[in-house]
């Protein structure tokens, strides 16, 4: 060359180097063109290697044409099953990794490629399309199915959108007339201590609709005694009279002895009887009327703390945190219900 060599420019020390980094992958030709390839370069050849070999890559970068020599090979860019790393040295001492090899590009003859597509007609996904489940070894072979194993699929969604699905199911929640719920612990220890409340109310929501009027208008019998205090001691002696009914023991009295005497229970009968007949006066409807009023005040107040600790629970992330959120969240919920259960009783008691 008889130019004359340019001079060299001014390098500031301040300015660091730039080094392009390094990317490798692994190229895995047929048989005899890799035993020629292999032969090419060892340092004794004299064979121009970027004159023989040339990759060709396709827009997306996974289909391609390979040429070496005279030979024309199609080509795929895989995904191997791991990360292989790359090792570099000098002295044969000291190793520096150069890179991470997650692909490799295999050639093959395009009759070859149509030999194995009509060997596993099955169409594969669109993940799994471009996937190696081999290694570079032959003890590696299906090691994909072998050793590794199998993700998951979870269809993700946005947070904004996860929370305005909850909050909403809350709200729907909020203005039912009735909300039934189960937990379902997988311990059985903590099932047991959790007591069988909860069972029982899944055994409710699973009965049909008369046997659950029959339970209402018991419930509502028994809450009414429960409401007005403890009435005799009658009750553990004689089991059939824990069961009956205020609002029609006018009728069961009629036919019984009035010289007998029932105990407070036989009395409260014979007074409910008589003020069936003679109807509430105006002093104990008013009362009723303001014990419902101070009920609706509470009522509101419970259903305004259960929203506000809905919309806590919707937002939080702690697990620990939520699940205390979640059992005080429960008692206010069943506190809602003894109160909607007094407010039936008492409406039903100004109704008569």
């Amino acid at each position: 060359m008889s130019g004359k060599p340019k001079k060299k420019e001014l390098i500031n020390a301040s300015t660091p180097e730039i080094f392009d980094l390094e990317q490798q992958f692994i190229l895995r030709l047929p048989t005899e063109a890799a035993a020629q390839l292999h032969e090419d370069l060892k340092e004794t050849s004299n064979v121009q290697l970027k004159d023989k070999l040339s990759i060709d890559m396709k827009s997306d970068m996974r289909k391609g044409y390979v040429r070496y020599g005279v030979d024309i090979f199609s080509a795929k860019l895989l995904d191997l099953p791991c990360i292989i790393e790359s090792l570099k040295t000098v002295d044969k001492k000291t190793f520096y990794k150069t890179a991470d090899i997650c692909q490799m590009l295999v050639c093959k003859t395009d009759e070859d490629w149509a030999q194995e597509e009509r060997d596993s007609p099955r169409k594969k996904d669109k993940e799994k399309k471009f996937s190696w489940n081999h290694g570079i070894t032959p003890s590696l072979k299906n090691v994909r199915k072998r050793r590794f194993r199998k993700t998951l699929k979870k269809k993700y969604m946005d947070q904004p959108e996860v929370e305005k699905e909850v909050r909403r199911l809350f709200r729907y929640d909020a203005e039912a007339i009735d909300v039934k719920y189960e937990i379902i612990v997988d311990d059985e220890k903590s099932l047991s201590d959790s007591g069988t409340s909860q069972t029982q109310d899944a055994a409710a929501s699973a009965s049909n609709s008369q046997q659950h009027l029959m339970r209402t208008e018991t419930q509502t019998s028994m809450d009414i005694a429960s409401f007005f205090g403890d009435i005799s001691s009658s009750e553990e002696e004689d089991d059939d009279e824990k069961d009956v009914n205020i609002m029609d023991s006018g009728e069961d009295d009629a036919s019984r002895d009035p010289n007998t005497p029932r105990g407070g229970m036989s009395a409260l009968d014979n007074g409910g009887a008589e003020s069936q007949e003679r109807g509430m006066t105006d002093n104990e409807t008013a009362e009723l009327q303001e014990k419902l009023k101070e009920l609706e005040k509470q009522l509101d107040e419970i259903r305004e703390r259960r929203s506000h600790q809905e919309d806590q629970l919707a937002t939080m992330e702690d697990d620990s945190l939520k699940g205390e959120l979640q059992e005080a969240l429960n008692q206010v919920v069943h506190e809602e219900n003894e109160k909607e259960r007094e407010m039936e009783i008492l409406s039903a008691m100004l109704n008569q």
